[in-house]
């Protein structure tokens, strides 16, 4: 985030920091849950085929260990996702047209790669 005034790009610098920890922390304490219910319960069935967000949320809500490893690893892959929102949002904030477009650009490819890879 070059382009941005110094305020306005230390809230995006923490913002994107808190993201990407809290991120990453959740999703491995989501994951270790899920690998620890798999160890107590003799292991764990894999599923066949992917599922749907909405089919994995209510696997995690039904204690499934692969279910509830999963949504940790869909925790991790949304991380990134939030990190380029903040950074469009930023640079939206301070009428920087160009990379906030760039950064619209990376976003949609990052939900493009995403909703071709759940479909």
């Amino acid at each position: 985030m070059m382009m941005l005034k110094p305020k306005t790009e230390e809230k995006a610098q923490n913002a994107i920091a808190a993201v990407l920890r809290y991120g990453s922390l959740i999703s491995t304490l989501v994951m270790a849950l899920g690998v620890t219910l798999a160890l107590f319960r003799g292991g764990a069935e894999t599923h066949s085929a992917g599922l749907s967000p909405g089919a994995l949320l209510m696997k995690a809500l039904e204690f499934d260990p692969v279910g509830i490893t999963e949504l940790g690893i869909l925790f991790l892959l949304l991380t990134p996702v939030f990190r380029v929102i903040i950074a469009t949002v930023a640079f939206g904030l301070e009428r920087d047209h160009r990379y906030m477009l760039i950064s619209l650009g990376v976003l949609t490819v990052m939900l493009a790669s995403m909703a071709y890879a759940l479909r």
